[in-house]
């Protein structure tokens, strides 16, 4: 009944703010977009309702490339057909669509193309009941052509790729529309969004995929999260060091994260001391992590994270397992610091280096202990 009601509340008021299409016109004929992934660092699951309704959120995240791309990619182009067509080119899904309730049929997490029917109401483009797709598309000047990729980055990774993608949809629909939109106006859209297919999650991951670089977020507590991006500034001393001891290891795991939200939102809900105390000391981190960054004292933040390590424990235990526990024992004296990416359980690990210890040494001990596991430091560039 908690989770129902949560909900009901969250996305009746989305609904009641989706944009109308009636002035939509499509201005460009093909829009790309392209955007990094994120690793979170402080205050993770605090921007997740109904935490952040009650008490607002506070997150620390980055934005990184990985293999020097960035692997987030989406494409809109216009179809002379009256219709509406997507792909999911890294599952090798696509299909069209001609109706609108095809589109209005976008609550079932095991459609493929959940995200893309979610993305065209969310921006208004879809109405959220009734409507013609034909005299829709005919307004338009056009039919709507749909493409979504995650490049090389196995599901359950952690790094909030599916919101992230949701983020790229909005951001290229606009700019196929022609309509200059804010950035706090896409967080808004993206967060609408995530309600209408009922995913539950919160905001932490578009922005720190939208938007570049180590930004500190945070929102009021109410229905309507209003969200506030303060990008940290770094010396370029403290950025060199950062990129050069920072790892990504892949754990050779995918997450299986279908109950993991309820289960610790249920904790939050029940009132469990433990998840309480450690929903408020994550934020207070994510504060001190902030500080510590902007002071260059890399060895203070080193600190907080591996005590944020300790609450994500005590928050979930489900956070890690036999594997990631071997994984950070395997390389115990070359690493300072250690995190999950995400909720852990699986997908990626962040390390931060111990001086004088290199990638390529973490690597080859990787290799050397697991083998053909799939566990293995993963190339990863903040951007």
């Amino acid at each position: 009944m908690c989770f129902g009601t949560i909900q009901k509340t969250i996305y009746d008021s989305a609904a009641a703010k989706l944009p109308s299409s009636q002035d939509y016109r499509i201005a460009r004929d093909e829009v790309a977009v392209e955007l990094p992934v994120r690793v979170n660092w402080g205050g993770g699951w605090t921007d997740t309702p109904p935490h952040c309704n009650e008490r607002g959120g506070a997150v620390l995240n980055a934005a990184l490339k990985l293999n020097g791309i960035y692997p987030i990619q989406i494409r809109v182009k216009r179809l002379e057909q009256l219709h509406v067509e997507f792909a999911s080119t890294d599952i090798g899904a696509s299909g069209s669509v001609g109706t609108v309730e095809e589109i209005q049929d976008c609550h079932n997490p095991y459609d493929s193309f959940a995200l893309h029917k979610a993305a065209l109401i969310a921006c208004g483009i879809i109405p959220l009941q009734g409507g013609n797709l034909e005299e829709i598309c005919r307004r338009l000047g056009g039919g709507i052509s749909l493409s979504t990729r995650v490049v090389g980055i196995p599901q359950g990774s952690g790094l909030g790729t599916s919101s992230i993608l949701s983020g790229a949809c909005v951001k290229g629909l606009f700019k196929f529309l022609g309509r200059e939109t804010s950035e706090e106006e896409i967080y808004d859209i993206v967060l609408n969004m995530e309600q209408i297919m009922s995913t539950g999650g919160g905001w932490q991951d578009q922005v720190g995929g939208l938007s570049p670089g180590i930004k500190f977020i945070t929102s009021m507590p109410g229905i309507d999260q209003k969200i506030k991006v303060e990008k940290v500034q770094l010396s370029e001393k403290m950025k060199k060091e950062l990129q050069e001891r920072f790892v990504l290891v892949y754990t050779g795991q995918r997450r299986l994260a279908r109950n993991l939200l309820r289960d610790v939102v249920g904790g939050y809900l029940g009132g469990r001391p433990e998840s309480i105390d450690a929903l408020e000391k994550m934020q207070n981190l994510a504060v001190l992590m902030k500080f510590a960054l902007e002071r260059e004292n890399l060895d203070a933040f080193m600190d907080l994270l591996n005590q944020h390590w300790e609450l994500s424990k005590q928050l979930d235990a489900g956070s890690t397992n036999t594997c990631i526990e071997q994984i950070f024992m395997a390389c115990e004296d070359m690493i300072d610091a250690r995190f999950i990416a995400g909720a852990g359980g699986g997908g990626f690990l962040q390390m931060i280096l111990k001086k004088g210890i290199t990638k390529e040494m973490l690597k080859d001990r990787l290799h050397e202990i697991f083998q053909e596991s799939g566990v293995d430091v993963w190339d990863s560039t903040f951007v």
